[in-house]
């Protein structure tokens, strides 16, 4: 099917839509310009911007009351603005997320992720790993080994009925309810004053290691499904092991001897700033995404008060703040609740996210238990275990990605009710 609009032409197969975009010009020439400013990408997004940016801060705003964490405000911003709600108006089609922009959109939102997966890396605590005793280490596993399982199930009793089923999505949709998104726990733990019991201990050990192991199983995803296997897994493995004994040496002996005594100046946050693409880069040509080697050069850099500091100073703000709500956006864009509930009964969503929601908290809950937490310790920490966000929607995007994944399916918008 073939359809037309002003600017562009849209062809729609089962499997794809392709839009080819065009710019009318006039005979004669304006005293400004020779075409509409809405036909280049620019105001697009500088439009796009603002509206994401406005409709976050008032959710924000909103939720704060209701104690809800940002996260939630965020994913709320993206499924409004998306398909479901403004998305879906001739108007936004037309003046605000038109198909032609959807790219440079995406590009931007992947450069925020790689910028934000570096301050992930960053803040990472990896010396509480060192100090985990058989407890941590058995919720952390407990917490992967059963939620795999259940995404597994889940997605073979959801989807296979789907004309866009395809079995390979399963492995993302699996990896997805592993994860606990370590930044967001910690601040949940900072708020309700459990960042230093022995509760909030174990959940950041056991956070850790979970994200940690679901990084290694989305590196294995990506490799095997992008046809490289092995080459790209053994790439990505060499590249890790330089950056632990080789890069992060060398770094910390450059800040050492160029920096004035215990200050870091805006040059070093440049020449990390741009160490932060430079690795991202590498980790994407070995064949695995460019947000793994953004992670491991947070994570590889001297985690001293003052560096740390120093960088999140300059880039904390702009990142969470500015450029994050548009990998949201893009999130929201990729998701139709109205499609979901059309083709998808009712009784099998809530299945889903019930099921999602118990496989974590279930399976801490009961290994807990079995080392003599009380039944309310073990309750909390399987609350806190099952805490999801960014990391969850990239494993997600990332099966759309590389299409095992459709974006007219239920996997992602099932994720994201899920969240």
């Amino acid at each position: 099917m073939n359809a037309s609009d002003d600017h562009y032409i849209i062809k729609k197969t089962d499997n794809l839509i392709e839009a080819c975009y065009y710019i009318k010009k006039n005979g004669h020439d304006p005293l400004w310009r020779d075409h509409s400013s809405l036909n280049t990408s620019l105001p697009f997004l500088l439009t796009q911007l603002f509206v994401v940016l406005f409709v976050d801060r008032i959710l924000l705003l909103i939720l704060k009351y209701l104690r809800q964490p940002p996260i939630v405000a965020h994913i709320l911003c993206g499924v409004l603005l998306g398909p479901t709600m403004l998305s879906r108006t001739s108007f936004s089609r037309k003046y605000i997320f038109p198909h032609k922009t959807i790219l440079v959109l995406e590009t931007f939102a992947n450069l925020a992720l790689t910028y934000y997966m570096f301050l992930v890396g960053l803040e990472m605590e990896f010396t509480l790993i060192m100090h985990a005793g058989s407890q941590v280490v058995s919720i952390a596993a407990a917490g992967i080994i059963f939620p795999l399982l259940f995404g597994f199930g889940l997605y073979f009793m959801a989807v296979t009925k789907s004309e866009h089923f395809d079995g390979r999505g399963s492995m993302f949709w699996a990896i997805a309810l592993t994860a606990t998104n370590f930044p967001d726990l910690t601040k949940i733990l900072a708020d309700l004053k459990l960042l230093r019991t022995n509760i909030g201990k174990i959940a950041m050990c056991s956070a850790i290691i979970s994200d940690i192991f679901t990084w290694f199983l989305l590196i294995m995803a990506i490799s095997i499904f992008n046809g490289q296997k092995f080459n790209a897994v053994l790439s990505t493995g060499i590249f890790i092991l330089i950056s632990i004994f080789a890069l992060r040496p060398t770094v910390a002996w450059l800040i050492d001897r160029t920096s004035r005594g215990e200050i870091i100046s805006d040059t070093h946050v440049w020449f990390i700033m741009a160490g932060i693409l430079l690795c991202g880069l590498a980790t994407d040509a070995c064949g695995s995404h460019s947000i793994v080697g953004a992670f491991m050069f947070g994570a590889i850099l001297p985690h001293d008060d003052t560096v740390r500091t120093k960088i999140l100073e300059r880039l904390h703000d702009v990142v969470t703040g500015l450029l994050m709500p548009l990998f949201f956006l893009v999130c929201g864009i990729r998701s139709d609740l109205r499609y979901m509930f059309q083709h998808t009964p009712w009784e099998m969503v809530l299945i889903v996210v019930v099921m999602s929601w118990v496989a974590k908290i279930a399976s801490v809950f009961f290994i807990s238990l079995h080392y003599k937490m009380s039944s309310m310790d073990s309750l909390v920490l399987g609350l806190l275990m099952n805490t999801k966000g960014v990391l969850a929607l990239i494993v997600l995007n990332t099966g759309r990605n590389i299409k095992v994944l459709s974006s007219f399916s239920s996997p992602i918008v099932f994720g994201l009710v899920k969240l």
